[in-house]
């Protein structure tokens, strides 16, 4: 049984981390580094319980959750070592000169106060209790309360309890990290609202999401909702490329749109191409490998209900054919992959056939001409991911629509298949609305913290008032634009 929290216990842990972010405020970004890695170093320690535990709920596999952990422990460190940095500070330093009315102005980065961060339920570590929102967030120099996900309750405390030892043994503030258990929307909703509240994360449904983003923006005092939504991740399958490989990209498509029972928020739902004999064997070849997929249990009821709905209502559609289900008899709650095929112009006419279906389902879009291809790259909406599967020769034929779709997501491959994301600067795991509700940040990498800091300018203080980032001396030996130069040295000031 889920514990539901109340209000006032929820206020309570609000006050307590507005405290802490005043203590926060006056920590340096090493002193903060020095905090995330013993996060890691407390999660890196859990043992045999976590992965028991996490299999249970969400039925995940081992090796799965092993690795998941690793890239949790991972962000953790990457994050720390890019905050140590002063990467996100960002210090700038114009120095006083005669000609300069305003004197001398320094000006740096810093957390926007107390974040809301909603855990997900596909990845119960890496982008849950915590996770990169979590270990983002406190880098920037924010406290968190964590949402935990009602779908793994026995896993994100287990985790909790990982970062509160971690508060613990740092000395720091019992608010800088809280844990909040409930099943209510209402939870959700006075959390967002509460007037200490500076941000919100959350990775889930374009309908949790938008409506955390609508609920935001109609406080007093309108916040930032950071909310990764999903997308249906289309692939533009283009003729030379289907011409020489139609069977080995119809494995490499069905291996990636049914990768853990295809609950992904990069899950390529759609494949868009020609109709040829290349893609009459693309198709064979689809049929004949689904009849090797075997369902797996999806990670809890409500996904597995809603997958099988979606996944009816999708391919009830008018002028919608069935290629293929996976014919493997099922047990409980275990995800039946599904391909159906329509043509362009029934997909554009009709909304249903745009709307990702979570889970182990795709939709073959068959062109009459490369103009109908065009017509949906400029139809699409916002997505995590769009892929060319493409030959050097296809990309060059077909410029004018890859030139377009760098305007409809935020990460665009050539070749290779967009399930997965690597933790690293140049990730971008976010991209035009409907997919995320700001394109310009992403959710995955180091870069992640810039979604929780804000600017602050300090003009003609005294050195020794200063934050450390801005102080002369230099004392945390952080790069810095000093009169438009990089500098990483101290600042040599002339005294009268």
């Amino acid at each position: 049984m889920i514990e539901e929290i109340s209000k006032e216990n929820i206020d309570k842990k609000v006050q307590m981390a507005a405290e802490a972010y005043q203590f926060l405020k006056n920590t340096t970004v090493k002193e903060r580094a020095a905090f995330m890695n013993t996060v890691a170093d407390q999660i890196e320690i859990l043992g045999e319980e976590l992965l028991q535990t996490a299999h249970a709920e969400t039925s995940l596999p081992f090796t799965r959750l092993t690795g998941e952990k690793a890239r949790t422990v991972g962000q953790w460190r990457s994050y720390a070592k890019a905050v140590a940095k002063g990467v996100y500070t960002e210090p700038r330093i114009d120095l006083a000169q005669p000609d300069k009315q305003k004197g001398d102005l320094r000006k740096y980065n810093v957390g926007t106060g107390p974040v809301v961060v909603f855990g997900a339920s596909n990845f119960p570590f890496a982008f849950s209790t915590a996770g990169g929102d979590t270990a983002s967030a406190i880098g920037a120099g924010c406290p968190v309360i964590v949402k935990a996900h009602p779908a793994h309750p026995k896993t994100s405390q287990l985790m909790a309890d990982a970062i509160i030892a971690a508060v613990k043994e740092s000395g720091w503030p019992e608010g800088i990290f809280s844990h909040i258990t409930g099943t209510s929307y209402d939870i959700g909703a006075y959390l967002v609202q509460h007037k200490e509240i500076r941000a919100v994360a959350f990775t889930g449904s374009f309908t949790g999401g938008k409506a955390l983003f609508d609920m935001a923006n109609h406080r007093e005092v309108p916040i930032p909702v950071f909310a990764e939504m999903g997308s249906i991740n289309p692939i533009f399958a283009l003729p030379n490329l289907l011409e020489n490989r139609a069977e080995a990209f119809a494995k490499e498509y069905l291996s990636s749109l049914t990768l853990g029972v295809g609950q992904f928020c990069t899950n390529p739902g759609v494949c868009i191409a020609l109709k040829g004999e290349s893609l009459d064997r693309f198709i064979i070849a689809l049929k004949d490998e689904i009849h090797e997929i075997v369902p797996a249990k999806m990670l809890h009821k409500g996904i597995y209900e809603s997958f099988e709905k979606h996944k009816t209502i999708a391919s009830g559609q008018p002028e919608v054919d069935i290629i293929a289900t996976a014919d493997t008899e099922i047990d409980e709650w275990q995800g039946r992959a599904m391909v159906i095929k329509t043509n362009a112009k029934n997909f554009m006419k009709n909304p249903v056939l745009n709307e990702e279906v979570f889970g182990p389902f795709g939709i073959i879009v068959t062109c009459e001409t490369s103009d109908e291809m065009m017509e949906i790259a400029q139809q699409l909406k916002g997505q995590l991911t769009i892929t060319i599967a493409a030959t050097d020769e296809d990309a060059r034929n077909n410029l004018t629509m890859v030139n377009l779709l760098k305007d409809k997501c935020g990460r665009l491959l050539f070749n290779g298949m967009p399930t997965g994301v690597e933790v690293v600067y140049a990730i971008q795991h976010g991209g035009p609305f409907p997919s995320t509700t700001d394109s310009r940040f992403t959710s995955v990498g180091p870069d992640a913290v810039k979604r929780f800091i804000r600017p602050i300018s300090f003009q003609n203080w005294p050195d020794e008032f200063l934050p450390e980032e801005l102080k002369n001396e230099n004392p945390l030996h952080i790069s810095r634009i000093v009169d438009g130069e990089v500098n990483s040295g101290s600042l040599k000031l002339q005294t009268t």
